[in-house]
């Protein structure tokens, strides 16, 4: 895969297509390659661009610092790949959790075209269970295991994999600065069961200032419950809004049964007709 060093961390991405750019991110802690199916259905009209953020389970370096929100480092990364690349204005697509792309529009709005999500989380049980998988195993680990236990540890142990050095960039922290850094991100979900989508401090008046066209797909089970969508959708000044395009019978046969990358490819299958259809009507 093609890398950048982009804000100080080298960040890897790949590229199909040709056209209009359309830049796609997944959610939690997954790289780009969970988005494969949809970007390869996109990138039979348009130039579609997949990323590997910081700190998944891909080939870009972890980096566990800074004193921003996690899912805003990842905005700015993003910012920093759609301008390296000059993308801009590009369409940006999300799934599922949709806390980057958002901030990306409010931090960086010049930058953005038309927004896609699909799958938003929020509500208290989103902001409760969400920070588990995403935070505090790993504080787990460091606290009873030190750094060596962090590295065993599922996205952090695949990106090893992938790339070896994030090996020695994890173990050279000490496991109190690096529970203190998982903390503090994870704060940012502790917090915000009542904020529109679960881990992004954007607040209601930050969405409804966005102001670039946008759909948003509702998701159907407790992480991404439908009216978090529906609330979105009225927030936003210049949204529509799409069904959910995977029943709760089918999520229920999928979810936590069908490994990843398997269960984002069938949601890749549903979600790229919906954005091929917004992207065109807005082109045309």
């Amino acid at each position: 895969m093609p890398a950048l060093l982009l804000n100080g961390c080298t960040i890897h991405y790949q590229e199909y297509g040709r056209g209009v750019p359309v830049v796609v991110t997944p959610g939690g802690r997954w790289a780009g390659y969970v988005q494969r199916v949809v970007a390869a259905e996109l990138a039979k009209d348009f130039r579609v661009i997949c990323w590997d953020r910081r700190n998944t389970d891909g080939q870009s370096d972890i980096v566990i610092a800074g004193d921003q929100s996690e899912a805003d480092i990842w905005a700015d990364d993003l910012a920093a790949l759609i301008n390296t690349l000059g993308l801009a204005p590009c369409y940006v697509g999300e799934y599922a959790g949709c806390r980057i792309t958002p901030l990306l529009c409010l931090k960086h709005p010049h930058l953005v075209k038309g927004l896609m999500l699909a799958w938003p989380s929020g509500g208290d049980y989103a902001a409760e269970r969400l920070p588990k998988n995403f935070y505090r195993q790993y504080i787990r680990a460091a606290s009873r295991h030190g750094m060596q236990g962090v590295i065993e540890i599922d996205r952090f142990a695949a990106s090893i994999a992938q790339n070896p050095a994030n090996r020695e960039r994890l173990l050279t922290l000490g496991p109190v600065q690096f529970a203190r850094q998982m903390a503090y991100w994870a704060s940012f979900f502790d917090t915000s069961g009542d904020l529109p989508i679960a881990g992004c401090r954007a607040t209601a008046e930050e969405w409804a200032s966005i102001q670039v066209p946008a759909i948003v797909t509702g998701g159907v089970d407790p992480v991404h419950p439908t009216p978090v969508a529906q609330k979105l959708h009225t927030l936003l000044p210049n949204a529509r809004y799409h069904d959910p395009v995977v029943t709760l019978e089918e999520w229920d046969r999928l979810f936590n049964v069908v490994p990843f990358p398997q269960v984002s490819d069938f949601q890749g299958e549903r979600i790229a007709p919906v954005w091929r259809s917004f992207i065109r009507q807005i082109e045309g």
